[in-house]
């Protein structure tokens, strides 16, 4: 079969892999040949590319991906090496592209409403939930009545099922949305806490890789009374994840919030079957979404909040809201974004009105006083150079029976796009080096300042891990300690409060040479480095942060850079570096034009061609 296409490989029209395809146990070798006219055979067998669902990568084992067809049937391949995988998903990737027979999405709408329905049944039909006009919306928004791609709806205190739930939920969106279609994607509960993600079956052969987790954190940390509950997917190459939470109640349990919040991002096991596991939640994902009953109160007297209630002066009020002082202190949900907010607090409204407060709350165990509060909040994190657009930020006062009132947010975020060729033939890459070029990474200094853990000064090393590479790799233990960061790296400021620390240094012979898996500009600017801090003795993680690689590797790039360090989801330091120069290696053709990225990848010295081809 192989010899068959020979003349046609020459001509460079066709790519050919051998490859391992696995069935349950069983697995055989099977060549596989890729046609520029859409279509390709597998073992023998022809398919057009239109057949094509989706094409999964394994980011726990790079030499793995799975193709998915239109009838849900797989074929789950195994490569040589994950440069072989990476070349054949960006070929069939690109051929697919050329010839596929629907539009990009250029962004996701996000739709995030999180509601405390106080153990009581609905009062108003839940289609109001996706009001976004009228009396009953106090705050911003779009105000304009177009379906979102991704709906998610947090409930704490919920006395109802899930599967009713559900069914209540896309009834809503039936009514409210005519002739759109959503599609429910994940379930997540722990007793009454619960998360639903729907989404535009518009966009379902985008899903994949979903996954859920919760943490329970109330007494002994084995109850669900609080918690969190967390879903995770992705949309096409962009990695979500969304997370409702039922924290501490009472101003006094304030320290309270802050470990359970803790406890929660280190113990939700979402993202984990990545190279990023070791990673923050707020990194291991290009948009995390947090939202929930988090219970932060307003440590002001009752009448003086009231007096801003009735004023409108809203700003005043977050002046005395614990999550900002929390958030500004860099102790919770730092890099996270809020929107402002132009609405009352939410909580505690007397049940069946909006007109009115209940400070006393009637216990067994005592009275209770409750300064009316913005107990129910949505944040959002995205890594660098990931756009995230709030288009509103609002409650909802139509739904009475709770003392809680729905607070939704809405977002515009950007999305991580495969890495194209031209349909004109060019490819992406817009460098002004000699084609047949392959590009190293190398970083030309890197400086730390990060809060210790004692008085004892530890010496780090650093980690580097992206899926542009094969391996994590590793820098030399800091052979040099600076009172502060250098005159070269001086203008990068983040304006951290770690002053009082000193820098670890590492110059060009202390940082390793990185090769990407495939050697492309635009291939490697459309990619990230995670970089982690780390003791030499025991190992220990000090700090991690992410690096985008956006504009960062052309010839006019801005070549210095900062990053904030976090650990455990606290600010804990700060990374500045340089970009160094860019290494050449392997062949270098003559200078007669830019090759087109499918001739380089059909070319004999590049990874198009496996191993020992002739042999197999």
């Amino acid at each position: 079969e192989y010899k068959s296409y020979l003349s046609m490989v020459k001509s460079r029209k066709t790519h050919c892999f051998i490859v391992t395809e696995r069935f349950g146990f069983l697995s055989q070798k099977i060549l596989i040949i890729l046609f520029h006219n859409g279509n390709f055979t597998i073992a023998g067998k022809k398919y057009s590319v239109h057949k094509i669902k989706r094409l999964d990568k394994n980011y726990k084992d790079q030499t793995k991906m799975t193709i998915i067809f239109m009838d849900d049937k797989k074929r789950d391949i195994i490569f040589e090496d994950s440069r072989t995988r990476e070349t054949f998903f960006q070929t069939l990737s690109q051929i697919k592209h050329i010839h596929r027979s629907e539009t990009d999405v250029p962004q996701l709408s996000v739709f995030c409403g999180t509601w405390n329905m106080g153990e009581t049944e609905l009062d108003k039909p839940l289609e109001h939930l996706f009001d976004e006009l009228g009396d009953h919306i106090v705050g911003y928004s779009r105000r304009k009545k177009t379906p979102y791609d991704i709906v998610a709806i947090g409930t704490q205190e919920a006395d109802i099922n899930d599967k009713t739930w559900i069914d209540i939920l896309k009834r809503a969106l039936r009514t409210h949305y005519p002739g759109v279609n959503y599609v429910h994607l994940a379930t997540q509960s722990i007793l009454k806490i619960r998360l639903i993600v729907l989404v535009n079956a518009a966009h379902m052969n985008k899903i994949s890789s979903c996954e859920t987790s919760c943490v329970r954190t109330g007494v002994a940390g084995m109850v669900g009374n609080k918690g969190a509950v967390g879903i995770a997917f992705h949309f096409g190459a962009t990695m979500l994840s969304f997370v409702s939470c039922h924290l501490a109640a009472r101003a006094e349990r304030r320290s309270k919030r802050y470990a359970m919040y803790h406890e929660i991002c280190a113990n939700l096991n979402l993202g984990k079957k990545t190279k990023f596991s070791s990673f923050d939640l707020s990194n291991r994902f290009h948009h995390v979404f947090f939202l929930g009953d988090m219970n932060y109160r307003l440590e002001a007297d009752y009448q003086r909040v009231l007096e801003h209630i009735r004023s409108r002066d809203y700003p005043e009020l977050l002046r005395a809201d614990q999550l900002k002082m929390d958030q500004d202190s860099g102790s919770i949900f730092y890099g996270y974004k809020e929107g402002p907010i132009h609405f009352p607090p939410t909580y505690r409204y007397r049940r069946g009105g909006r007109d009115d407060y209940v400070y006393i709350k009637y216990k067994s165990t005592g009275n209770v006083h409750n300064v009316p509060s913005y107990c129910d909040r949505v944040l959002a994190h995205s890594i660098p150079n990931m756009r995230c657009e709030q288009t509103g930020y609002f409650c909802n006062l139509m739904f009475k029976a709770s003392d809680h009132a729905p607070v939704v947010a809405t977002y515009n975020v950007s999305m991580k796009h495969q890495f194209w060729n031209n349909p004109d033939g060019n490819s992406t890459d817009t460098d002004d080096s000699p084609r047949g070029d392959c590009l190293k990474l190398r970083f030309k200094v890197i400086e730390v300042r990060i809060k210790s853990r004692s008085s004892e000064s530890s010496a780090f090393y650093l980690k580097f891990f992206s899926y542009l590479f094969e391996e994590v790799i590793q820098s030399r233990p800091a052979p040099r300690i600076l009172a502060d960061f250098s005159q070269e790296l001086s203008r990068p400021d983040l304006h951290t409060s770690f002053c009082n620390y000193n820098v670890s240094h590492w110059g060009w012979d202390d940082l390793p040479e990185m090769d990407p898996i495939l050697p492309y500009r635009g291939y490697i600017s459309n990619e990230y480095i995670h970089i982690q801090v780390r003791s030499t003795g025991s190992d220990e993680l000090y700090g991690q942060g992410v690096l985008s690689l956006r504009n960062r590797i052309t010839s006019t790039a801005e070549r210095t850079f900062a990053i904030p360090l976090t650990c455990n989801e606290e600010l804990c330091g700060e990374l500045r570096g340089e970009m160094g120069t860019w290494g050449m290696s392997g062949p270098t053709a003559a200078n007669d034009g830019e090759l087109s990225f499918s001739e380089r990848l059909s070319a004999p010295n590049t990874t198009t061609w496996i191993r020992n081809t002739t042999s197999s």
